[in-house]
């Protein structure tokens, strides 16, 4: 009976033992996982800032008036390619692909976190029409696009304005949240009642001679 007893207590001290162990380890897990988290985070937010230096403008989404706004500029017959430059977080890619599902829409992106977070969506909930690239948009070949939508600032707006003369159609739909196009005249200004995105900028690339 005494060796029983002290058996039972050997093996009650080893399981006390035990789970002192697995508090410890899952304490230093959490720990650690703490860290990773915040390390990420901290990456994460260092990216950021550094791309915003880069573009000159942080991956502001655009408020959910200026999108509608946006999506109901474009013609509903439309076809072709839908070029969004500095498309963000996808706020707009995502509508724009569902509401024309037979046009290519290609979301233009340089900051990776952003990129990054509209990759992650893309696989989630995918639409076959649209396309994303994490590039500076600067690189990439215009030609062919039937519209283009973007909120750029207008310094952006006013290097981007040279490429779209020298790359698209005259005639070529651009729709700009915002910010005026520098040296353009807008077809038509669509004032909202939102404080953040105040208009909504209509253009139409202009023939060469206009801009010659």
């Amino acid at each position: 009976m005494s060796i029983w007893v002290r058996t039972g207590g050997f093996r009650r001290g080893s399981s006390e033992n035990k789970k002192k162990n697995d508090k410890k380890n899952n304490r230093d897990t959490a720990v650690v996982f703490e860290y990773t988290l915040l390390a990420v985070v901290v990456a994460a937010v260092a990216v950021s800032f550094y791309y915003t230096a880069v573009t000159g403008i942080s991956p502001i989404p655009s408020s959910s008036t200026s999108r509608r706004k946006m999506l109901e500029c474009l013609p509903k017959d439309l076809e072709g390619r839908i070029l969004e430059l500095g498309a963000g977080w996808g706020t707009l890619a995502f509508p724009l692909a569902y509401q024309f599902p037979e046009c290519e829409v290609l979301a233009l992106e340089l900051s990776p976190v952003p990129w990054f977070f509209m990759y992650l969506r893309s696989r989630l909930f995918r639409r076959r029409n649209l396309r994303i690239r994490r590039m500076n948009f600067l690189r990439y070949p215009f030609e062919g696009a039937k519209a283009v939508v973007c909120y750029l600032h207008e310094e952006a707006l006013a290097t981007t304005r040279l490429k779209m003369e020298n790359e698209l159609e005259p005639g070529t739909l651009i729709i700009s949240n915002t910010f005026i196009v520098p040296g353009w005249t807008p077809e038509t200004v669509h004032r909202l009642d939102d404080s953040f995105c105040p208009n909504v900028y209509i253009y139409r690339v202009p023939e060469k001679a206009a801009v010659s």
